[in-house]
């Protein structure tokens, strides 16, 4: 038995052909689609009990939890560094240091920045009770507009290099 089909052109009604007699459109194509045998659709079976979609829930609610604290501890070191300063900076002498005499100009000497240091503490240790950061920054002029960020490990030039030399041995 074949479909008796209306024709989307002229409007023509129980067509039984594959040509509209109105207005001689193919409707085979049409006919053969109309013909295919119907398929039930998957999803409509699926049945979610509601227990089954609370889990899902919780667990997906975990997952996002377990996300955002690893964010927070493994994307995030310097939040959890432990930051330890140095009662005793290290000074660091060239190689070829020779003593020190009046006649003698003074040969500049450096330091490595420890966790903790300011330039305001190296500039007082180094150069005297009174000496202002500005010297340093004098001395190290990459220091400038960022005299609050010095980096640990960084290395500096100490100004006054005899009068350090002095004090410190």
């Amino acid at each position: 038995m074949k479909i008796k089909l209306n024709c989307p052109v002229c409007d023509y009604q129980e067509i039984e052909g594959d040509t509209c007699p109105n207005c001689d459109t193919d409707l085979s194509v049409i006919r053969m689609l109309k013909e295919l045998p119907q398929v039930e659709n998957p999803l409509q079976q699926v049945k979610i009990a509601k227990w089954q979609l609370g889990v899902a829930l919780l667990l997906l609610i975990i997952g996002i939890g377990l996300g955002v604290m690893g964010s927070f501890i493994f994307l995030q070191p310097h939040s959890y560094t432990l930051t330890v300063s140095s009662p005793n900076p290290v000074l660091k002498l060239p190689a070829n240091h020779a003593p020190v005499t009046a006649k003698e100009p003074a040969k500049p000497i450096t330091y490595i920045v420890k966790s903790g240091d300011h330039l305001s503490a190296i500039a007082q240790k180094f150069c005297g009770e009174g000496t202002s950061w500005q010297v340093m920054v004098k001395a190290n002029p990459r220091l400038k507009r960022r005299e609050d960020y010095i980096d640990v490990w960084e290395v500096l030039r100490i100004p006054t290099a005899r009068r350090a030399i002095d004090e410190h041995f």
